[in-house]
């Protein structure tokens, strides 16, 4: 590189998919290319309209207005929808993306969150210097058009899946579209060796002899996580429960207190960690929700994987690459998820099958390649 390579990498809080994408590929360019200078940075401004809109509605509809936001995502199909939102925050955002990209001058920029794409191509578009504007599309295989209304700008996508829907249906020049490895954080790479397994047991605490099943579903926790419990204790799981709470402050504490009043399931409770790639390795099998970066996480890890929940239309492809590869299986109903729990780990048979799908898989997450892609512009 005979030039300084500054990177923005933008972001919205919606979801941990968007911004954990962004931290692996600054860790791969870094790991490559050490010179580059590389920042994350939230798109709006907080307290104002985009925020309100974007971050803190998609938090609520998912945690208390269930129901709204399949119905926002199925609206969000109509472009003069998607226009009238754009247009009234566009003030704001066009001001505050200006004012960050002018001060830091960056010589790349890269958007993980559909929403800023039009903000982002306007406002480089009247810059006095030259930037180079990448958006990573973070859904692997099924993404809202909203993605692509931009036609003539420059995409990363995980998929050929995703590739075809954006030139076929969304009508991108294939030229402008490039397909990628999954940005998957180096931790969860490798699956772990026996003896790996034992080691983290004995790290954490866990006896290792007893079947382990681990409920995770990204920083928010696992919806329906208290319901599945519930049938452990009903049906007196003789395995051991790990719930991850993530940032769900309130569900940790109904998990609390459902742990003190039941001292014979062997529950132990997480809130947000740092340190989840090695609670999966120790695990037998996992309950996820469908987000691309936790299902990914746990089946690179080769743990079969139950899926209870998906986001509308947007989580189905994900759903749909475990249950086809037959890696995972698509159950909603408490008492199933616990029925097919211990059809899993009472199988001897089992991991012998479940080794022979996870060899078909050919999942690339060589993220240097990503890298290279980038600091080639």
């Amino acid at each position: 590189m005979s030039q300084h390579r500054k990177f923005l990498f933008f972001y919205l809080d919606t979801g941990a998919g968007h911004k954990s994408s962004a931290r692996v590929l600054e860790q791969a360019i870094l790991d490559k290319y050490p010179d580059c200078e590389i920042k994350l940075v939230n798109g709006f401004m907080p307290h104002r309209l985009g925020h309100f809109i974007y971050e803190r509605g998609y938090n609520a509809s998912l945690s208390f207005l269930r129901g709204s936001y399949p119905l926002t995502y199925d609206v969000g199909f109509f472009r003069p929808f998607i226009t009238t939102t754009e247009l009234m925050i566009m003030p704001e955002t066009i001001a505050h993306l200006k004012k960050l990209i002018l001060k830091e001058q960056p010589t790349d920029i890269v958007n993980f969150h559909f929403a800023l794409t039009p903000h982002l191509k306007r406002v480089v578009k009247h810059l006095p210097f030259k930037v180079n504007l990448t958006v990573m599309v973070t859904d692997p295989f099924t993404a809202h058009p909203f993605w692509f209304y931009e036609k003539n700008m420059s995409y990363l996508v995980f998929s050929q899946q995703l590739k075809d829907y954006a030139v076929k249906k969304c009508k991108v020049p294939e030229k402008n579209i490039t397909v990628v490895p999954f940005l998957l954080n180096k931790k969860f790479k490798n699956a772990p060796t026996k003896e790996e397994i034992l080691s983290l047991r004995e790290k954490h605490g866990y006896d290792p002899n007893k079947k382990i099943v681990l409920l995770v579903g990204g920083g928010e926790g696992l919806p329906g996580a208290t319901g599945i419990i519930n049938q452990c204790i009903l049906k007196k799981a003789n395995f051991t429960v790990i719930a991850v709470c993530g940032r769900d402050k309130l569900l940790y504490q109904r998990l609390s207190l459902v742990k003190l009043a039941n001292p014979n399931l062997d529950l132990r409770l997480y809130e947000f960690v740092t340190f989840l790639d090695e609670l999966v390795k120790l695990s037998d099998c996992a309950v996820v929700k469908a987000g691309p970066a936790t299902l990914m996480e746990v089946i690179s890890c080769r743990k079969p994987t139950i899926i209870c929940r998906y986001i509308h239309n947007q989580e189905l492809g994900n759903m749909h690459y475990a249950v086809d590869n037959k890696v995972g299986y698509f159950i909603q109903k408490s008492n199933k998820i616990y029925d097919k729990i211990n059809e899993l780990l009472n199988d001897k048979d089992f991991e012998a099958k479940m080794q022979a799908n996870f060899d078909k898989l050919s999942l690339d997450t060589d993220t240097s390649k990503v890298a290279d892609l980038l600091l080639a512009k």
